[in-house]
């Protein structure tokens, strides 16, 4: 019997912290993690959530029931503020209340609550990276998950990308989700460099196949469409380019498909009035928040993707998996290496609305280019598999 195999001849008790357990990709990245470390039997799963964000926690009943699921958090006034701020925005003298005499309980319960809680773990998993303040004392091993380009969330807010570097050291493994991003990482933090390693983002894919085949109960998935998923939030996605693209699309190569554009965020009513602006506005339908997209994308031509930088794009992922013909920024960071290089998609330069319609046009017309993209996604798809990644995360665990 090798060392590896002796030490999971008793269970393995993990501990996954998210400060909210909302929609967006990361939460679905964790869903995935829960679920597939569920069916391990040396492992025993449990999920700490920061602060309980009630109905706002659409994926929860996708937690399998052998996770134990605590919250650092529960009390309804002390949640209110938070779930208000979700996804609307407060007026300046509620945020003042909020953080300046509530946040200060909050993270006192928390701070306690999680210093006895992982007392009782083998391993502390913060996987939003949001806990740092809190851990620096904590004796258990601990990881953290960083999920997005550490060089744009540099321009971004320098002085906030530095104190979260410096916490960083707090940790004994920091994951990144893709070669770039930690690429980044040492150059920018070269005292960090021990610590960086890549994990991508893993998906079932027999499990995805199985959710594709429901039957959504409206008429609009019958019709032929291109399909973009994805937080309709244009500080960090770039629909607009998307938009500008598709009005090339049909009235420079006059193809006719619609747009079906599937999430949710602050900028939607500013991307309804833009596809307005362009005279498309009958042609894209945003379909909203919707929690199994997977018939959507199996019925769609294309599925498109256009941000201005990413950690990495858990909807590409699930594209690959679905074999479908995909366009995407090629912004930083991920894009490039789930679609192997352009290899298995049209990669464009981010923000260039001509190069991403003419590349949408190539990919639905060349029938040469769509056979070698759909080679290279059968090739790809086994990166991102859980029988890739589970050896991966079990050797840092």
């Amino acid at each position: 019997m090798t060392n590896f195999d002796r030490q999971f001849q008793k269970k393995h008790k993990i501990l996954f912290l998210i400060s909210r357990f909302l929609d967006g990709g990361i939460d679905t990245v964790l869903t995935e993690y829960l679920t597939h470390l569920s069916d391990i039997s040396h492992y025993e799963v449990t999920l700490a959530v920061g602060i309980g964000m009630g109905e706002l926690e659409v994926y929860r009943n996708k937690i399998p029931k052998s996770v134990h699921i605590v919250y650092f958090v529960e009390d309804g006034y002390l949640t209110k503020y938070p779930k208000l701020r979700a996804y609307h925005r407060l007026p300046s003298y509620k945020k003042f209340f909020d953080e300046t005499l509530l946040n200060p309980v909050r993270r006192q319960m928390i701070k306690r609550r999680l210093n006895k809680l992982a007392a009782g773990y083998d391993v502390v998993i913060d996987f939003d990276c949001c806990f740092y303040t809190y851990l620096k004392d904590i004796k258990t091993r601990k990881l953290v998950w960083y999920h997005f380009s550490f060089e744009q969330t540099m321009r971004q807010n320098e002085r906030r990308m530095r104190r979260i570097a410096a916490k960083l050291e707090y940790y004994d493994k920091i994951v990144t989700i893709s070669e770039s991003m930690c690429e980044e990482g040492r150059r920018i933090f070269p005292w960090l460099k021990d610590k960086l390693i890549v994990i991508y983002n893993p998906k079932n894919q027999q499990h995805l196949l199985q959710q594709a085949e429901e039957k959504p109960d409206n008429e609009l998935i019958e019709k032929p469409f291109l399909l973009a998923v994805e937080r309709l939030e244009e500080s960090q996605k770039d629909i607009t380019t998307l938009l500008k693209a598709y009005k090339l699309y049909r009235e420079k190569y006059g193809h006719t498909e619609s747009l079906y554009l599937i999430g949710k965020g602050n900028s939607e009513s500013q991307l309804r009035e833009t596809a307005q602006q362009l005279g498309i506005g009958e042609q894209v339908f945003f379909l909203g928040f919707i929690a199994n997209p997977f018939p959507w994308m199996k019925a769609c031509r294309m599925l498109v993707h256009s941000a201005r930088f990413e950690g990495l794009p858990t909807v590409l992922i699930e594209g690959l998996m679905l074999d479908k013909l995909i366009v995407a920024s090629d912004c930083p960071t991920g894009p490039r290496e789930i679609l192997a290089g352009g290899k298995a998609g049209m990669l464009v330069p981010a923000g260039d609305s001509d190069a991403f319609a003419q590349a949408m046009h190539e990919a639905m017309t060349d029938v040469d280019l769509q056979q070698k993209l759909k080679e290279n996604i059968k090739a790809q798809q086994a990166v991102f598999s859980f029988e890739t990644i589970e050896k991966q995360f079990a050797q840092i665990v």
